[in-house]
């Protein structure tokens, strides 16, 4: 649905506002997609991990390691199609430096949030964490830089862009699309595109 709400907006110039609220999208559907998902079925685990950890059939280290090692190829794969279509559909430039960054990004972003989601999901239950994780997360959106520019917060809050993972996330992807001396960017729907030139961005 993303990609026919943002076809082709990556390469116009006139709708560079619209390939970042794109951008911001995809990274609050991989927070989000994969944060819910582990929130939601880490808790119905819980009762058979506290008993097999409290049989020292294994350490809570290895539980971890092999839960992320599991779900680390479904977590590319899907990350992969996901990628790939949005990327194709809303006609970002079309060079392998550009999407290996971009799939990169997603994918790191993926894996912060699964770890998230197991945090969460680790101390609260179904109920308390399906609400606590939005609700955890919205700090750390504000901090990204999408409502309120990282230039225009106060002094005593710029902390919080810091420790946002979501921020970092965002900046890769702006760069990964429109840094790294990006060509200049179409201008056809629009007489005039003040973001067409790279500078500009």
């Amino acid at each position: 649905m993303l990609g026919f709400l943002f076809i082709d907006a990556g390469n116009e110039g006139s709708r560079v506002l619209d390939n970042y609220n794109l951008l911001f999208s995809i990274l609050m559907h991989h927070m989000m997609a994969t944060m819910m998902l582990t929130v939601l079925t880490f808790p119905t685990e819980m009762g058979v991990i506290l008993k097999e950890h409290f049989n020292r059939w294994y350490t809570l280290k290895c539980y971890y390691l092999s839960v992320s090692i599991i779900d680390l190829p479904l977590s590319v794969f899907c990350c992969l199609i996901f990628t790939v279509i949005i990327y194709l559909m809303s006609g970002q430039p079309m060079e392998w430096f550009r999407f290996g960054m971009f799939f990169t990004i997603s994918l790191l972003i993926v894996l912060i949030a699964q770890s998230l989601g197991l945090t969460i999901g680790a101390w609260f239950n179904v109920v308390n964490g399906t609400f606590l994780g939005p609700v955890l997360t919205i700090p750390m959106m504000m901090f990204a830089g999408f409502g309120v520019t990282l230039r225009d917060l106060p002094s005593y809050l710029k902390w919080g862009s810091h420790i946002s993972y979501l921020r970092y996330g965002l900046e890769g992807y702006v760069n990964a699309i429109y840094g790294e001396n990006r060509e200049t960017l179409d201008c056809e729907l629009k007489p005039y595109c003040h973001y067409r030139f790279r500078e500009g961005v």
